[in-house]
């Protein structure tokens, strides 16, 4: 049997399967009544302290004080201010003490082998898969879930099961549309693709609507295997984007997009959300969700693809194997195998469609030291935070704090010190209405993308923004942040702004141009955590305030009178040398004298700095580079 009627018949046996679900018909929302809320990001989800309650500043979600859960678990973040959550979350010591314990304590091995010590690895490694999957809200009837590096590595292995099975197609690809804040990761699914044709990066949530109601197919070929990849969340601007999207796909009424897919990027969403509300429903969940576990735990390094088993077998199709995935393999004669992915689809019985597809995705010997940390860690956020309802609570007032506390700074003439982004579709942040985003954890997690201004509204280095954090024990990120058409949507580049950048020798880090003829060309970012506390953004507050509006201040108002002295200083030495007359004696030397008329001096080049004796140093105004800022 072909790869692609075999598909077919997996695929009938997935809708079959469908009416197998934690809910019942009766109680089941409509793919109708879940895209007409308010608040288009989540859909029928209930915060604790959000909607008629609201979180304040007195008030705590956990069990005990925050700085009391520092005190005891994190007392390692003492050393500074730690606002890199995104990048990665801090871990409990806790966390590391039970983990060593029971290392300790017990033999763990190769869970591929069949003695006890590798039998109990494997007890534990399933053990530990359905807790997570539990404390994601994944029911594990109807969710798998493929231990991996990270979330980067379960795009990668989607990535990978579609383009061997695009090969079998008659266009030879298969179509996959991503959106514009998509992290780097799923950008580059696209060159997995073949044709110009066959990708198309969406770049506003307004287009995505226009491809999934049909009004724009963006040259998807209706019925053709396609993957439509996004983040639950921006990792750069904390946007939370709409959940809905998925399940209207899978229920395409015309079936123009009954192959298409869905992979939702939810690494920097599930590091302070529940997840709950992705999985709850079985039948409108994506079919792949990525995930990296130390956002949400700080350790162990370990990541997770949580596969709809429904949807599970186009993964089971893929060409490589490694070890531990197959149960047969031939390599003397003909070359075929049996992968443990396909076992798993093989049985009519509903009952036996538990498991198993995992085995045939795994490559290798799992981490399976780093997957016992991992449900240490599951147990200790529990017992430290509640829930993540809690950590949503917590850190969305946390994040209104530190907006309200930026939006407040302004310089002397009025102009304000931060540049806010957001989704870069509107300015929230000119139109004053941020209060209504941050603190809302429907619409917005716990990050902020954000730019800083001179008195003069000319834009600082973030480079030097987050050195001088860096310095002062606060550590922040800046760059593009892996976010490459968010970044630039956000700062508002249009293509060509953008190949300028790179033929002026632009690239990502933190050796790159950070302006560009007055225009930045990355963000700086500060993100918060479960741990994270006020005096947290207090501290970052004070480091603005004092670094900017306070030091800044005075040093901006003696470099404008400096440089102002500095031209008219030049001015006269100019105005004087215009006075100056060259007589050419007999004998072929010269005079000088002052009179009405005066030779025609060459063009003067443009000043840039004085010298130790007053005099002025020229340079061609051609290419003007000062640290990581640069005119042309």
């Amino acid at each position: 049997m072909s790869r692609l009627n075999l598909l077919s018949r997996l695929s009938k046996k997935g809708r079959e399967r469908r009416d197998v679900t934690t809910m019942s018909d009766s109680t089941r929302k409509s793919p109708q009544e879940k895209t007409s809320s308010e608040y288009p990001a989540l859909s029928s989800i209930n915060f604790p302290f959000s909607g008629n309650k609201r979180l304040i500043s007195t008030e705590s979600p956990y069990n005990k004080p925050v700085e009391m859960i520092r005190k005891e678990e994190y007392s390692h973040m003492n050393s500074g201010i730690y606002l890199d959550h995104s990048g990665t979350t801090i871990y409990a010591q806790s966390t590391i003490k039970r983990f060593a314990d029971k290392m300790r304590a017990n033999l763990y091995g190769n869970p591929h082998s069949a003695n006890e010590p590798a039998k109990f690895s494997g007890e534990m490694v399933d053990s530990v898969r359905e807790k997570t999957l539990r404390f994601l809200g994944a029911d594990p009837r109807h969710f798998d879930l493929v231990f991996v590096a990270n979330a980067t590595a379960a795009i990668k292995l989607v990535a990978d099961c579609f383009r061997d099975l695009a090969e079998q197609t008659r266009a030879g690809s298969f179509w996959y549309g991503y959106h514009r804040d998509a992290h780097t990761s799923l950008v580059g699914v696209r060159e997995l693709t073949k044709g110009p044709l066959s990708h198309k990066c969406f770049e506003s949530d307004a287009e995505v609507e226009e491809w999934i109601e049909g009004r724009n197919t963006f040259d998807q070929q209706p019925g053709g295997l396609a993957l439509f990849a996004y983040p639950g969340q921006s990792n750069l601007t904390g946007r939370k984007l709409p959940l809905t999207w998925t399940g209207r796909i899978r229920h395409d009424r015309t079936k123009r997009l009954r192959n298409t897919y869905t992979l939702l990027d939810a690494a920097a969403l599930a590091m302070t959300s529940p997840m709950s509300y992705v999985f709850e429903d079985p039948d409108t969940a994506p079919d792949f969700t990525c995930v990296s576990f130390y956002k949400i735990f700080g350790f162990p390094d370990v990541g997770g693809l949580i596969v709809r088993k429904d949807s599970g077998h186009i993964l089971a199709l893929r060409k490589y194997f490694g070890g531990g995935t197959v149960s047969l393999v031939s390599t003397i004669g003909s070359a075929w195998h049996v992968s443990k992915g396909l076992e798993a689809y093989s049985h009519d019985d509903a009952s036996e469609h538990v498991g198993g597809l995992h085995e045939g995705l795994e490559d290798g010997t799992l981490p399976f030291h780093s997957i016992l940390a991992l449900g240490e860690a599951i147990d200790v956020h529990k017992e430290l935070f509640g829930s993540m309802e809690n950590v949503s609570a917590h850190t969305s007032m946390l994040v209104k704090k530190l907006y309200q506390g930026m939006k407040a700074m302004r310089y002397e003439n009025g102009q304000q010190l931060c540049k806010v982004y957001h989704s870069g579709d509107e300015d929230i942040w000119e139109k004053g209405e941020g209060d209504k985003v941050y603190g809302d954890a429907r619409v917005q997690g716990a990050t902020i993308a954000f730019n800083v201004f001179r008195e003069d509204g000319t834009y600082e280095s973030y480079v030097m923004v987050e050195k001088m954090a860096n310095d002062g024990g606060i550590y922040v990120r800046s760059g593009g942040v892996c976010n490459p058409g968010g970044v630039f949507t956000a700062l508002q580049y249009e293509p060509w702004q953008l190949n300028r950048a790179k033929s002026a020798g632009h690239h990502c880090g933190s050796n790159g141009l950070s302006v560009i003829n007055e225009l930045p060309t990355g963000v700086v970012r500060a993100s918060l955590g479960a741990m994270s506390t006020a005096q947290d953004v207090n501290a970052f507050l004070d480091f603005l305030k004092k670094n900017f509006l306070e030091k800044g201040l005075p040093t901006l108002k003696s470099n404008i009178k400096r440089k102002r002295q500095q031209a008219q200083n030049l001015l006269d030495s100019l105005s004087s040398a215009a006075m100056v007359t060259a007589t050419v004696t007999a004998d072929g030397g010269t005079e000088t004298g002052i009179g009405t008329s005066s030779v025609i001096l060459p063009p003067s080049p443009t000043p840039t700095s004085v010298g130790e004796e007053g005099a002025a140093t020229m340079k061609p105004k051609v290419l003007e580079r000062v640290g990581s800022a640069i005119s042309i």
